[in-house]
């Protein structure tokens, strides 16, 4: 797990480094979007790993209440679609874009490959500047 996270941080230090990518933004319902800027195949092929932005708020001390995004990942292969799905919970809703990194898993454990693919996401936060809600529909990538 340490090697992963590892592994995982340095490439997102890397990336980072590099020309930026292709991004498709949530449309915004009163505060909340996300993109993913890349998604990387982790050392368990059956995980790649979404990296990108999120920016919801402002709440009353920049932290929600509660919240989630939900994320999905499809891929094509041989005729055949590969379904991941993840999630990641918003801490910080200041009103400025915060970096994520998060694990989207097929749901019968086949492997994503290095190729393309399509994202979404759907979710919400809550707190005392109220209710925000944000979707991506399916939008390509590459999994690198």
């Amino acid at each position: 797990m340490r090697r992963i996270a590892t592994t995982l941080m340095l490439a997102v230090s890397l990336l980072l480094t590099l020309a930026p990518a292709a991004t498709a933004t949530a449309a915004a319902d009163a505060g909340l979007t996300v993109t993913a800027r890349w998604a990387l195949l982790s050392d368990a092929p059956a995980t790649a790993v979404l990296v990108g932005q999120y920016t919801c708020g402002p709440f009353p001390g920049g932290v929600p209440d509660r919240g989630v995004i939900d994320l999905s990942l499809n891929q094509q292969v041989n005729g055949a679609t590969r379904r991941g799905i993840g999630y990641l919970t918003p801490t910080v809703c200041d009103g400025t874009p915060q970096w994520y990194a998060a694990g989207v898993s097929t749901v019968d454990g086949t492997a994503f490959r290095r190729a393309s693919a399509t994202w979404s996401a759907s979710g919400y936060v809550e707190g005392g500047g109220g209710l925000q809600h944000g979707s991506v529909p399916p939008t390509a990538i590459q999994i690198r």
